[in-house]
């Protein structure tokens, strides 16, 4: 920290008015000097005493301890993996003279705690010590520091209150006791040293990590209070908490969660982490729910939950790099060092945080752990970092890509340092699973501090796949954000910066000025309507404060929520009847269909999600303004020039990113070919039943109308950037508001972006959606007809096409005519396909449709 440096030049006692001189001369100028000789007797103390270690080398004290990362009541791995304990022993001694000598040994025993009466020994594990470091203390008196490590047996889950003691000795060889200060002799009478950790438990290490809005503390979210009293009636017995001291959380030692509160720490540790722990003691719950009475669940949720470890490291406002080593950074090139955009940087070059790595986690690389809980990218947004892609080795999409492999190695090849002690042991050695679960937050529309490349991120965020998990990132999964940003987010700078509301932080009871349209920060009404306009939002931020603003949203429990769901399915096996993540494209085809009963033909876009990610869901659409079709989230891009992932931060004329990693000239706003279509309301399961649809394939399909659109498509996008509300009507927005969600879990769709080519979505690799056949030549040029209708009667191929496809109709329509008397009636919500149906249709109103032609 920024700690403040004593000397005693920074006691001024001279005095500097007449009053001073006076006082001075009375006594004061004695306790001055008083003062001065105390500091500097305290100052000489301390430098005599403390060990301070050169080379880069951690500061230990003298004698047995285990790491700072373990401690009372921690949580150890279950099995079957094989927990990690480790510490290290410091000892006055010169390597020299250390030579001379045999090398001290460390034993580890496991002691189980029964009832307060009972407890016996487990078992007792030869730690294995390595190579002696060589460090100096003040006095510049020689150091070893020798490392332990000791692997636990496959321990059970700890339920029914059963715990454990860790005990640690290490046996000096002789010659070796007046190093130290032995607290005891072994039987062999060499000296001895010893350290504990009492209330051990076992059970799942959950590692959580990221910047702001994984650290954003309890107390700066809507859902504290009830967690609280969750925490106090019992309900989070089974979890155990620990954190770093990071720039927006306090130091948390090992501690249940009452502990917690009573330390008043609890409040101010990870939210998304601890929300996170909420949604997977839920799902757990759930598995054994059937198999037990409903007036036990209290009991047995405090009783037979499996112990929760969770370990909270953020920092706010770091980047990626900052957690990576590297060897891993340089893996990853920047998608074009030509237009003087940012470059990615190595840890060295970025001194503030260059000690993330280092800190936060380098010291936990030997714990065993279930697996790792990841929210970050804003700070990589808002340095315009190049999102790139993992295919072309590029960027922050490869960068993810290599945070989770990395972090997988570093974590399982540490217990390898271990594998000497276990030579004459056949049982196997497990220690964190190479491919232990990895979840991933995609960032809300706050996230992109600025920027329009929002969902270019969220798609980096998968390594360009565009959803977890995949074949670079497997055993991951992915949590969407940008349907719980802060409801109050469109309303923050009208009512808060505009100073609508009074602080909380103000003693003053009267309202803080207000800044109207003439103000620094103007606001789209006057002062004079700020309690019409925002009494709503000021009563919320006075329930629960912004931390930073809407950056931070305070809706982190459903995330936490959908974080524990994915952590259930990918790392305990949950059945998939949930989907680990929302609708996922599959493919697209442009079509055009016949209204008969309006006469009317109408280009549509069917866009097919992927029916395996869906569980036992089905894709649904949410009523929305569809006076609005910005509030769709679903565009097309009719201006083909335009179609570009990532522009230049410092050209806006250059475009970085074409999806294949290649970089081109564009002129304009990337964004002004983008034209918004609405979704057919028809669209969602329900509906299709009403339609008398009964077929499996339309509950993961929906269709967009086309009808506004002028000109070809080239491009189709999904909640690639803002919200999902209409900002301009003054109202919060709700949470899960945006339309395509899975049906019931409510996951929101995965963004995604796709090119047109011969009528059907062309993924950007190595994202693939083939999920339609390629239409026929002769459909293409009618629906391209029916798009360009200013150009209609141009073409006389045009023509040809439609005088075939009305033919082809007039056939369809005899046909229906003869078997009308068995046939039930149309109304005028069936539709009628241009083209004649294919074989393998089973639906009389949803035929092949006709796409639009490759204009590329």
């Amino acid at each position: 920290g920024d700690r403040a440096i004593y000397s005693p030049s920074n006691y001024n006692c001279k005095p500097e008015t007449k009053r001073k001189k006076r006082m001075a001369r009375s006594g004061v100028a004695v306790a001055c000097g008083i003062m001065r000789f105390i500091f500097l007797y305290v100052m000489l103390w301390w430098g005599l005493t403390t060990t301070t270690v050169v080379m880069g080398e951690p500061s230990n004290p003298l004698g047995l301890h285990f790491a700072e990362t373990h401690g009372h009541d921690m949580v150890l791995q279950r099995a079957p993996a094989r927990a990690v304990v480790s510490g290290h022993l410091t000892l006055r001694y010169s390597m020299e003279a250390a030579a001379q000598l045999n090398l001290p040994t460390v034993q580890v025993s496991l002691w189980r705690h029964e009832s307060a009466t009972s407890t016996y020994e487990l078992e007792t594990i030869q730690a294995h010590v390595g190579f002696p470091g060589q460090a100096y203390d003040s006095k510049q008196r020689s150091l070893l520091v020798w490392s332990f490590q000791a692997l636990m047996p496959p321990m059970p889950p700890s339920t029914n209150g059963h715990h454990y003691t860790v005990m640690a000795r290490a046996h000096l060889p002789l010659g070796m006791d007046d190093a130290s200060d032995p607290t005891g002799q072994d039987d062999d009478h060499n000296p001895l040293l010893h350290e504990n950790l009492y209330e051990v438990i076992f059970g799942d290490v959950w590692y959580c990590s990221g910047q702001s809005n994984m650290a954003l503390p309890l107390q700066y979210t809507k859902a504290r209070n009830s967690s609280l009293e969750a925490v106090l009636a019992g309900t989070y017995d089974h979890v155990r908490i620990h954190s770093l001291q990071t720039n927006m959380n306090p130091f948390q030692k090992w501690a249940p969660p009452k502990d917690a509160v009573e330390q008043e720490s609890f409040m101010k540790f990870s939210s998304t982490c601890w929300y996170f722990m909420e949604g997977l003691t839920h799902e757990l719950y759930n598995m054994t729910r059937n198999n037990i009475n409903d007036n036990d669940v209290p009991l047995v949720l405090r009783q037979s939950m499996v112990p929760i470890g969770l370990i909270h490291t953020a920092w706010g406002g770091s980047k990626i790099e900052d957690w990576l080593d590297d060897d891993s950074i340089q893996k990853c090139n920047p998608a074009n060092q030509e237009d003087g955009s940012l470059l990615l940087l190595s840890r060295s070059e970025r001194p503030l945080y260059a000690q993330r790595y280092q800190d936060a986690v380098i010291p936990y690389k030997d714990l065993t752990i279930k697996g790792w809980i990841w929210y970050q990218g804003e700070n990589n947004m808002e340095n315009n970092t190049v999102l790139g892609n993992s295919l072309y080795h590029s960027g922050y999409s490869c960068l993810m890509v290599q945070l989770i492999q990395s972090w997988r190695s570093l974590w399982s090849s540490t217990s390898s340092s271990t594998r000497s002690i276990t030579d004459d042991d056949p049982s196997p050695m497990m220690a964190t699973d190479p491919l232990a679960p990895f979840g991933v937050v995609a960032l809300p529309t706050s996230g992109s501090v600025g920027t329009l490349e929002i969902g270019t991120m969220r798609v980096a965020q998968t390594g360009g796949f565009g959803v977890l998990p995949n074949p670079s990132m497997p055993h991951t999964f992915l949590v969407q954000a940008y349907d719980q940003d802060d409801p109050m987010r469109s309303l923050y700078g009208d009512c808060w910066t505009g100073g609508c509301c009074p602080s909380p932080t103000s003693t003053s009871s009267s309202t803080p000025a207000c800044n109207d349209a003439t103000g620094p920060k103007p606001k789209t009404f006057p002062c004079e309507e700020c309690a019409n306009r925002c009494s709503a939002f000021c009563a919320d931020v006075a329930a629960t404060s912004f931390n930073m603003g809407p950056i931070h949203p305070r809706t982190k429990q459903t995330l936490g929520w959908r974080l524990g769901l994915g952590a259930a399915q990918t790392g305990h096996g949950v059945s998939l009847e949930k989907p680990r993540t929302g609708p996922t494209l599959a493919g697209c085809m442009l079509k055009v269909k016949y209204r008969s009963t309006r006469n009317k033909v109408m280009p549509l876009v069917t866009i097919r999600f992927n029916e395996a990610l869906l569980g036992q869901d089905v894709v649904e659409v949410q009523a929305y303004n569809q006076t609005n079709r910005r509030l769709s989230k679903l565009e097309v891009l009719v201006d083909s020039t335009k179609f570009c992932l990532q522009k230049s931060p410092v050209n806006n004329n250059i475009c970085i990113d074409d999806g294949y990693g290649n970089s081109f000239e564009m002129s304009g706003d990337s964004n002004q070919g983008w034209v918004p279509v609405n979704i057919v309301p028809e669209s969602g399961p329900l509906n299709v039943q009403r339609r008398r649809r009964s077929g499996p394939k339309y509950h993961h399909e929906i269709t967009a109308d086309l009808s506004g659109v002028q000109g070809s498509i080239s491009a189709i996008r999904y909640a690639w950037q803002g919200d999902c509300c209409d900002a301009t009507n003054g109202e919060p927005c709700p949470l899960g508001s945006c339309p395509i969600i899975s049906y019931p879990s409510g996951l929101p769709a995965n963004p995604f972006v796709a090119k047109i080519t011969k009528g059907k979505c062309e993924c950007l690799p190595p994202q693939e959606c083939n999920a339609f056949p390629v239409p026929t030549t002769e459909s293409q040029i009618l629906l391209d007809t029916v798009l360009n209708q200013g150009y209609y009667w141009t073409y006389v191929s045009v023509l040809c096409s439609l005088i075939l496809a009305l033919l082809a109709l007039s056939w369809i329509l005899l046909g229906k005519q003869n078997s009308k008397e068995t046939s039930p009636a149309t109304t005028d919500d069936d539709w009628v396909a241009v083209t004649a149906p294919t074989n393998n249709d089973d639906d009389d109103d949803d035929r092949q449709g006709i796409a639009l032609p490759d204009i590329t």
